[in-house]
Formats: structure tokens, sequence, C-alpha cells
């Protein structure tokens, strides 16, 4: 989230700047533009007072010319007429002067040529009467007077016509010298205005990256120690670059100090177990072709020369400068590889002795039977052939024997029942539960006649299981609810069917949301108190005496160990004399 936001904050940023310089060329360039006005302006106003003074030029020249050719007639001396002979030269060079400056002017070019007129012929004048002094004093009076106050009259009209220029230019000027420093001083203004956003932007970003490293320091800093406590490390393998970059905790590791060696791969092969060294190698060398760590598990060892297991395992990422980098975890698994060595044993002691314990039970059971059945057989000999020469109490005696034989062969069979459903090697098949019940009571239909039972059940589902397991828990928990039936009532048992998730039943032990298939078998029977509802599935436990109800107590032992074979749950719900209610869950997927 910082990340995203200082990205946000360097594009607004950029974007500041980048339409603050737009501002700032845009202000220099008006201002700009009006400075190169104002300097225009000047040389326009320049321009005018050069004409004005070319034209006075002019007439001050024919002016001396008119003086010298004057004195040169009243004195006759020569001296007088070194003015008149370099006038010409000078108003002409005034007049071309004056064409320059006038040349976008076409007013100013035409009077001009009229003023060109008039001082040709001014100068005609002169050159007429240059040797004659009386006919040059009389055409003068009557034709030099005339032309000479003609080109003063133009010379008027020109000198007004760029006086009305001169105005406009002017008041040009004003107007751009009273704007130009507005403009530059805005332009000062706006670049000191951005100068001062752009800072405090800055600095809040400064801050904000301060912050921001301090939190990220704070972070490093619980990654270390959760690195410590969970005794595993991070790398970064740069493959654009070939650099590795541990954290302080692979150093650990390795027994070392953080940093006291520069990460290399060759560094870090170095401390694999030479048995692991060939896999280790060619697992890290593929990551530039797989781009890719699988997860693998190494032995190094370390500079103390103890031996541990390692776990590594990486995951390609592109950073943004567009270069390939493996981000990977190592984890020392030494204790969960020594705990699972461990429980290898123990599981495999295990085993052996459940096996050596299942056929003790079967063998014993087996055994058993063969006395027993002696016992039966010389019993059975004494009541056809003694019975007669039996005292009373003998008979009495024989009686108890008989009902404990029978009670002993009960016992023996279901203790062969409850080792046969340890047997959890057979593998699973499709199992109709529909077919297993129907099953069930036609093995049950002579107790069920004699007691007047009524069993229902229909939709039961298909389910992958042991099947003779299965027909052994539909027998028994029916038959349970035969037994434990109300005497003057006949049991009425009932078998539902539902589907339902994990997390809402609070009779699973399980949270997840995992699909059950729930039957409930519900009778009609004496029931039990609540507070038994866990000892009824005890081996040998029973909750009423053995002269009222007949059993060994190991049923509903057996139905909960097939059930678990199953990974199903097994519960049961009661109250006394309100019947009893067992309810099988069993997992739709194995």
């Amino acid at each position: 989230m910082q990340v995203k936001n200082l990205k946000k904050s360097t594009f607004l940023l950029k974007i500041a700047f980048v339409i603050s310089l737009a501002v700032i060329l845009f202000t220099a360039s008006v201002s700009y533009k009006h400075i190169i006005n104002l300097n225009k302006s000047r040389d326009l106003i320049i321009h005018s007072y050069e004409v004005q003074l070319e034209l006075e030029r002019i007439i001050s020249y024919i002016k001396d010319a008119e003086t010298g050719y004057r004195g040169y007639l009243l004195y006759g001396d020569t001296t007088f007429l070194d003015s008149y002979s370099n006038s010409r030269e000078r108003v002409n060079k005034a007049f071309f002067n004056i064409k320059n400056l006038t040349q976008d002017n076409q007013s100013q070019q035409k009077k001009l040529k009229e003023l060109y007129h008039l001082i040709v012929l001014r100068y005609t004048y002169f050159n007429k009467n240059y040797e004659d002094k009386d006919l040059y004093k009389k055409y003068y009076e009557a034709n030099g007077k005339k032309v000479m106050d003609e080109i003063r009259s133009k010379v008027d009209e020109m000198n007004a016509l760029e006086n009305s220029l001169l105005k406009k230019r002017e008041y040009n000027f004003q107007d751009n010298a009273s704007y130009t420093p507005l403009y530059a001083l805005l332009v000062i203004f706006i670049t000191l205005i951005l100068i001062v956003l752009s800072y405090l932007k800055i600095n809040s970003d400064f801050k904000r990256l301060q912050r921001s490293n301090s939190r990220l320091r704070i972070s490093q800093e619980s990654i270390n120690q959760a690195e410590i406590l969970g005794n595993y490390s991070s790398w970064i393998w740069n493959l654009e670059k070939n650099e590795i970059q541990f954290s302080d905790n692979q150093f650990r590791l390795f027994g070392l100090e953080p940093h006291v060696f520069n990460a290399t791969h060759t560094d870090f092969l170095g401390f694999v177990h030479p048995d692991d060294y060939e896999v280790t190698s060619k697992a890290f060398n593929d990551i530039e072709i797989n781009e890719n760590l699988p997860a693998i598990n190494y032995r190094i060892i370390q500079k103390n020369e103890e031996v541990r297991h390692l776990r590594s395992v990486g995951k390609l990422f592109v950073n943004r400068f567009n270069e390939k980098i493996i981000i990977g975890t190592t984890q020392d698994v030494t204790e969960d590889i020594v705990k699972k060595i461990i429980l290898r044993e123990k599981n495999t002691d295990l085993e052996r002795n459940n096996k050596e314990l299942i056929e003790f039970n079967y063998a014993a059971s087996h055994d058993l039977q063969e006395p027993l059945r002696k016992i039966q057989t010389f019993i059975s000999r004494i009541n056809e052939k003694e019975k007669d020469n039996l005292s009373e109490t003998g008979k009495q005696y024989m009686e108890r024997i008989v009902v404990a034989a029978s009670r002993m062969r009960v016992l023996i069979d279901d203790l062969l029942q409850y080792s046969r459903t340890n047997k959890t090697d057979a593998s699973f098949e499709e199992v109709n539960l529909n077919e297993i019940a129907l099953t069930s009571i036609q093995e049950l239909s002579e107790l069920i006649e004699e007691t007047k039972a009524t069993v229902t059940f229909s939709g039961l589902p298909t389910v992958k299981g042991i099947p003779f397991q299965f027909r052994q828990l539909f027998i028994n928990l029916i038959n349970n609810s035969i037994k434990y039936r109300k005497l003057n009532q006949p049991p009425i048992i009932t078998v539902t069917y539902e589907k339902i998730k994990a997390s809402e039943d609070d009779q699973i032990d399980d949270n997840s949301n995992r699909i059950y298939h729930k039957i409930t078998f519900l009778d009609n029977g004496i029931g039990f108190h609540p507070d038994d509802s866990k000892k009824i599935f005890l081996l040998f436990n029973r909750l009423h005496a053995k002269e009222s109800y007949p059993g060994t107590g190991v049923g509903l032992a057996i139905c909960k160990k097939i059930v678990k074979n199953h990974y199903g749950f097994i519960c049961a719900n009661g109250q006394p004399e309100e019947g009893a209610q067992i309810v099988v869950y069993l997992p739709t997927e194995y």
C-alpha cells in the first residue's frame, strides 16, 4: 500500500512539474514578446526622430548653400562657396537616409519624391545664376524664395506625418513599457509559487518517505526476528545480473555470523553435504533454465560440522526494471525430519503391535472356542444322561453353568467381530445402503417377528466402504434398538437420511464445509440418560444389569470402530423412557 501511494505521489509530482514548467514557459514567452514589442516601439520612436532630424538637416544644408552663395554675391569672396559646394553632397546623403527610413511608408515616400524634385529645382536655380550675380538676385527674388517656401512646406508635411506616427508609437511604447514589468513580476511570482508548492510537496513526500522508511525498518526487523523464531531465511537471485542476496538468518543457518562472506552460488553449494551435492547443485543450476525452484530437501554441514536438514523453494518474479529474479526461502527442517523418523519408527512398531494383537485376539478367540465347545458338549451329555441323578442344588448349578457357557460363546463371537473391524486393509467399493438395510432386516427376521418390531427405511445413499462392516453396523444398531425396547410396546425403528454440511452440525468434530451423509436410527425404546451418550460406545460398557438385558457391551463399540474405519462420526442422543437416537455421519468424499 505504501509503495502504491509513493508511486501515485511521484506521478502527481511529475505532472505538477510539467504543468509548472509549461506555465513558466508560457509566461516567459509572453514577457519576452512584450519586451520585443517594447524594443520595436522604441526603435520606431527613434526612427521617427531620425526622419525628422534628417529633414531638418536638409533644410539646414539648403540654407547653408543659400547663405554661402549670398555671401559670395555680396562680398565676391569665393570662400563662401565652400558651404554651397559641400551642401549638395550632404543633402543627397540626408535624402538617402530619409529614403531608407521611410521605405515602408508609402505616404512619406511619395512626399519624399516631391521634396526631391523641389530640391533639384532649387539647386538648378543655383547653377543657372552662378556667374551673373545681378541676374541671380533678380531670379532668386522671382522664383528661389517660392521654391524654398515649397521645400519648407513639404518638410513640414513630412514632419507632421511623422509626428502623428510618433504619437501612436509613443503610446504603444508607453503601453508596452507599463505591461512588461507586470509580466516580468508575474513570471517571478508564478515561479516562486510553484517553487514553494514544489517544496511543500517534496517536503511532504520526504516526511512520508521517512515514515515509510521507519515502518520499513521496523518491518524488516520484525521479518528478521520472525526468521530467527521460525528458523528460516529468505534470498533473492537476480538471473540477469547473476547476483544473490541472503537475509541475515541464511548465514545463521550455516552456523555463521551474518555477511561473513559474499553471497554466491559456489559459496552456497560449499555447505551442502557431499551425498546431496549432485542433486542440490542440479536443482539450483536448473533455476536459470526452469526459472523456478521446486521444493527441495538437502543436508548441509555447518562450520561446527553439525549436519542440518534444509528445505528450499523459489518462485520467479519480474521487477519494474524487467529483470527476472527468483525470490526464495530456506527453512531448517531438521526437527521435523527427526520427528518424522521417530514417528515412522513408532508407527512401524504400532502397526506391528496391532497386527500381533489382532492375531492374538483372533487366535485366542478361536483357542477359547475349543475348550468352551467341550464344556458345552459335556454339559449337554450330563443333562441328557445324568440330570435325574443330580440333586436340586446340582440342577440349579447346572443351569447356571449352561447360561455362563452361552454367555461365554456370545462374548467370544463378539470379540471375533470386534477384531475383524480392525482389518481396514480391505479395498473400499460402492455400497448401496438400501441393500445393506434390507439384508440386515432379513438376518434379524426371527427376532423382528418375535418382538413384533417395525423397521422402516427409504432413500439411503450409495457410499464407498467395506460391505461386511456396513452389514455389521446396521445389524448391531437395529438389534440394539430391539434389545432395549419397552416391555409393553412393540419396537418401532426408523432409519432416515439427509445430506448436511459439517459446519452446520454441532455434533460433528469438523468445522469445514465438507459434506456428510447423515443416517439416523430412531427408536421408541427405553432410552438413556444424556450423560451416558458417550459411555455407551465404550468396549464392555453396559448401562443395565445383565439380568435385565442380555449382552456383552461390545455391539456399539463395534459400530464406533466401523464408522471410524470409514472416516466418519457416530453419536447418540436420548432421554429415559423416550427412546434413543443413533446418528452416523459418513463423508461424501474420502
